[in-house]
């Protein structure tokens, strides 16, 4: 299929290589979600706490995102891709090793830290390697890696943890990304020379362009709100499948396998769609993000689990479709030179709501003992996204 959209044998290596860093640092992020029954029992965890080992993850990932951005522009998206391999593979798979709440808490700052700079790495080599013509669709096909990360997670984890204990999932997922350098390391290349000699004082200088920039920072705020709602998911709804409908963690990793696949196909699909039509990318991100609100109440209210077998699918779709669009057009706003600090900034913005919602939620769940008021928690960040973009820009 990629070869049928003119894509060059170079273009598919670099797109699989990219794919696989942005994979696999979902997988060592999202590995917690499915072992949190297990793992907060063992550890004797609250839910405040064992929502804080995500928010700790993100907490990592956000401070890597504006130098990993900068060092991308400066050095090369290569060189920051074989580091972020190791670090993020190195600490998860520490986090296997855990005794004390503390001890997994700093683990995953570490491991969020070296997953930080990959998005705007990647976002960077993307625009590196390809034109106008086909970048949404190149877009759409890297952005399918979340949702696979989303599916192996939860395929692969609890079953792993069921028969080998919570700590071998950790020993699993981080060793991904440290033999995926390898591959990286001989097959990855820069189509653009670098020349890019910006001083401290010009990257500052940069970042302030685009805190000034209207139509950037408002889509920096959808998407925060997006992101809120996105990853609060894919955090709690194992828990909620688990605790709240009975089903044990095989039966909760299978619907939200679901929910990972669909949004696996939508994504490409979304990409091509917004290469090829006239649509304003403003309405449909309106669009996207009402639906994912209303369908994330549903979610909340629903008790029925043949219902799941619809709602999982739906929901996942609603959850990341709107991504590759977003992530597109921020892109577009901004000059190419400056992708990787545009892509950091406007990353740390969004994953602002990854950090926060987990913990959050569990706040909510501690006070209430509701998953409805938690996914209606949820549901608020997509809703105020929506009305965000009516304010953005007219393309």
């Amino acid at each position: 299929m990629i070869n049928n959209l003119n894509f060059s044998k170079s273009q598919i290596v670099v797109l699989l290589i990219l794919w696989s860093a942005f994979l696999f640092s979902f997988v060592d992020r999202l590995a917690w979600a499915p072992v949190i029954p297990l793992a907060a029992k063992a550890l004797s965890l609250n839910a405040k706490e064992a929502g804080s080992y995500m928010s700790a993850f993100y907490f990592g990932y956000i401070l890597t995102q504006l130098p990993g951005g900068y060092l991308a522009d400066r050095f090369g998206y290569r060189k920051i891709l074989l580091c972020s391999f190791f670090i993020m593979g190195f600490f998860t798979i520490l986090m296997g090793t855990v005794s004390n709440f503390w001890q997994g808490f700093f683990y995953r700052i570490f491991a969020g830290m070296g997953s930080g700079a990959i998005f705007s790495a990647c976002v960077k080599g993307i625009f590196d390697w390809f034109s106008e013509k086909n970048r949404y669709t190149a877009m759409g096909f890297f952005m399918t890696a979340s949702s696979v990360g989303v599916f192996l997670v939860n395929i692969i984890v609890p079953t792993v943890a069921k028969f080998h204990g919570w700590n071998a999932s950790f020993y699993a997922a981080g060793l991904l990304p440290i033999i995926t350098l390898l591959f990286a390391y001989f097959f990855l290349r820069e189509n653009s020379i670098l020349n890019d000699t910006r001083s401290i004082a010009s990257f500052v200088n940069d970042v302030k362009i685009l805190l000034k920039n209207k139509e950037f920072m408002l889509t920096g705020l959808a998407g925060f709100f997006a992101m809120w709602a996105t990853w609060g998911t894919a955090t709690w709804a194992n828990s909620y499948l688990n605790k709240g409908l009975g089903l044990t963690l095989v039966q909760a990793g299978f619907f939200m396998s679901a929910f990972g696949i669909t949004a696996l196909i939508c994504k490409p699909i979304a990409g091509i769609l917004t290469d090829i039509t006239d649509w304003k990318k403003k309405n449909i991100l309106f669009f996207m993000l009402i639906l994912f609100f209303i369908f994330l109440v549903i979610f909340g209210i629903n008790r029925s689990i043949f219902f799941l077998y619809f709602l999982a699918p739906i929901l996942g779709i609603l959850a990341f479709v709107y991504s590759p669009v977003m992530n597109t057009f921020v892109g577009e706003l901004v000059d190419k030179r400056n992708i990787g600090v545009a892509m950091g900034l406007i990353n740390a913005i969004w994953q602002l709501g990854s950090l926060i919602s987990p913990l959050a939620v569990g706040f909510v769940l501690d006070l209430t003992h509701s998953y409805f008021y938690a996914f209606l928690t949820l549901g608020i960040g997509p809703l105020l996204g929506a009305i965000i973009m009516l304010s953005a820009s007219n393309r």
